[in-house]
């Protein structure tokens, strides 16, 4: 039984975090968030597809945006392989 909690929360095929589009759908109902809740979901399958997690597709977005440079830190505490 406690072996599993490490795990993601699946709902089916679905990421936990991808059933949060569905509930604003649920709780506010219109076209347009119907269709925000399908891209939401959509994107989550494909990240779960591509073998990534949530944060690790943030973490990923967060170097693309901001680069590899870190210039608020010490050149002697920098980490050269990131």
């Amino acid at each position: 039984m406690w072996r599993n909690t490490a795990l993601p929360t699946r709902i089916l095929f679905l990421d936990g975090r991808a059933c949060l589009p569905l509930l604003v759908f649920v709780v506010y109902w219109s076209w347009a968030t119907f269709y925000i809740a399908i891209m939401g979901m959509t994107f989550f399958v494909v990240v779960r597809w591509a073998g990534l997690t949530v944060p690790s597709v943030l973490r990923l977005a967060r170097r693309l945006f901001v680069g590899a440079e870190r210039t608020a830190v010490p050149v002697w505490k920098r980490r050269r392989a990131a």
